[in-house]
């Protein structure tokens, strides 16, 4: 039976915890805050960037007028054979069901689509981390060829696929601090894919954020582009009651702080 030193111990122990708790939970609240502040102040420069490219659109000629044929690469549409599923995760726990609900669409997601060969690229550590787990790594093997003189030799790269689900790519640490550079080579890579029809289409699974309250889970589908503008979403999880009213508690701690 505990003595009344043990209980003061245990009681002072409680103490020294709440304190850290809350010390914490005021720093992650002042980071949500900031966080939404960032993501709202962002969307009317994804509205202007939408508006150019839709005025583009009108001003360029897609289709070629005596054959018919679209003209540019990434509005040709393809039998969906190789897909490529981009996993938008955090790099960091402590965020309840986030990374899980995310990791979990992403996988009903390759269940569905088992008659498919399946490219992945990981955005953040957690859908890195989980992904490598599950699945194998892409494997490359690279030759030098030189041309008929025996100069300017190029260095080409074989992909030895050896699974349905691979992973072709992994980007830790680009939301923590993110950089234009980074997203526009991995956007370049994408589309280079696409173009050499390495794959067929391209998908993205991520968290839209509505609010603090309101988010759901979005499977998108990239490419082949369809129309300017108008985002081309496959699949939509809500979030459930009681997922709401935590968010509707880290919403008001938010304010409180």
């Amino acid at each position: 039976m505990a003595n009344v030193l043990d209980l003061r111990r245990r009681i002072r122990s409680v103490k020294n915890t709440r304190q850290i708790t809350k010390a914490m939970k005021m720093v992650a609240a002042a980071k949500l805050r900031r966080a939404q502040e960032r993501a709202l102040a962002a969307r009317p420069y994804a509205k202007m960037i939408t508006s150019v490219l839709e005025s583009l659109t009108r001003r360029v000629d897609i289709f070629d007028e005596d054959t018919g044929n679209l003209r540019h690469p990434l509005f040709v549409t393809r039998e969906e054979k190789r897909i490529l599923l981009i996993v938008i995760s955090g790099d960091k726990g402590f965020a309840g069901a986030f990374n899980a609900n995310i990791l979990k669409t992403a996988f009903q997601f390759i269940a569905g689509n088992t008659d498919k060969e399946i490219d992945v690229e990981a955005v953040g550590r957690k859908a890195r981390d989980l992904m490598r787990r599950r699945y194998p790594v892409a494997v490359y093997s690279e030759h030098t060829e030189s041309d008929q003189m025996g100069d300017n030799p190029h260095i080409f790269k074989t992909r030895e696929r050896k699974a349905p689900v691979e992973v072709t790519g992994d980007h830790p640490g680009m939301l923590l601090k993110l950089e234009q550079s980074r997203v526009f080579e991995m956007a370049q890579n994408i589309i280079a894919r696409y173009i050499h029809e390495e794959i067929d289409a391209a998908y993205i699974v991520y968290n839209e954020f509505k609010s603090v309250i309101a988010q759901r889970l979005v499977v998108e589908k990239l490419l082949p582009l369809m129309t300017i503008g108008i985002p081309q979403i496959t699949g939509a999880v809500e979030q459930t009651e009681a997922e709401r009213e935590r968010a509707a508690e880290a919403a008001l701690s938010a304010r409180a702080s």
